[in-house]
């Protein structure tokens, strides 16, 4: 018995663009926690909680693998079995390291809601305030966000939303998610074999639903530090952020301009979550 990959694994175009393409969760996370780290928010009283918030995007970071065997003692009687344990555990692993993944920033999330927006009780609720209050900064939104949102609810709902798209509603949709997932009540996909005996992975709907939800609930996390930033709720402890490399980012006119050294943390902030990508030819 041999074992492949079946076709049709989901990756949205916003991640494969050829230029201002969707970090991965483990790169956008690590760019949202240095962010957080050069920045501080509430008053005193609050330094505790913002703290513990930042803790939970640490956490999330720092995630690097998750590791499963899904393979049990048969008694030898099926040879086969071994090979639809490991395309299993593989598939499973990827899963979970997003769902863990996911709980982590959903933490933080809660977190910062607590410090920022302390008469909102629901995250939701708080990012769609923020939503209203950046309505007309556009150049302060995160690049793909609505599309990122577009994505994860036709996942969760399994059909495409008739509904307008909102930051808020990509992390009702992820929040919803993550609640089926540690409900139990989210299945548990497996391999299957085909008539030639060939095991196949799927599960490429939950993996891709489990990494837009992460990606969606920092995106929430970025329009929320947006907005406490522009009324002062946030305030930065550095100036600049200091690009190694250089990067690319939007130029305002539906294309992009590389920048080079150093950057204000403040508008770093909407693009923080996009591909480096390559400097010019010369």
């Amino acid at each position: 018995m041999t074992t492949t990959h079946t076709e049709g694994a989901c990756l949205p175009s916003y991640r494969t663009a050829p230029t201002l393409a969707l970090a991965a969760p483990e790169d956008h996370v690590r760019e949202l926690t240095d962010w957080v780290e050069h920045a501080s928010g509430g008053g005193a009283a609050e330094q505790a909680s913002w703290e513990n918030a930042y803790r939970w995007l640490r956490l999330a970071q720092g995630l690097r693998t998750v590791t499963l065997d899904m393979s049990y003692d048969d008694g030898g009687m099926c040879a086969a079995g071994g090979d639809f344990d490991v395309v299993w555990s593989e598939m499973m692993e990827e899963w979970q390291l997003h769902l863990v993944r996911l709980g982590y920033v959903r933490a933080a999330l809660e977190g910062f809601v607590r410090v920022l927006y302390p008469d909102c009780s629901q995250p939701v609720a708080a990012i769609e305030r923020a939503e209203r209050q950046l309505s007309h900064r556009t150049h302060v939104w995160p690049m793909h966000s609505r599309a990122v949102a577009e994505h994860l609810t036709a996942h969760v709902r399994n059909q495409p939303s008739d509904t307008a798209v909102s930051v808020a509603s990509g992390v009702a949709a992820a929040m919803a998610l993550h609640r089926q997932t540690v409900h139990g009540l989210a299945g548990v996909p497996a391999p299957i074999d085909d008539v030639d005996a060939k095991i196949h992975a799927t599960g490429h709907e939950e993996i891709c639903a489990a990494r837009e939800a992460t990606t969606s609930v920092m995106l929430g996390i970025q329009v929320l530090l947006a907005a406490a930033l522009d009324e002062g709720g946030v305030v930065l402890l550095d100036e600049d952020k200091y690009l190694f490399d250089g990067r690319l980012i939007p130029d305002g006119a539906d294309g992009s301009r590389w920048v080079d050294e150093e950057m204000p943390y403040s508008e770093y902030l909407a693009v923080l979550h996009l591909e480096p990508g390559e400097p010019p030819e010369l």
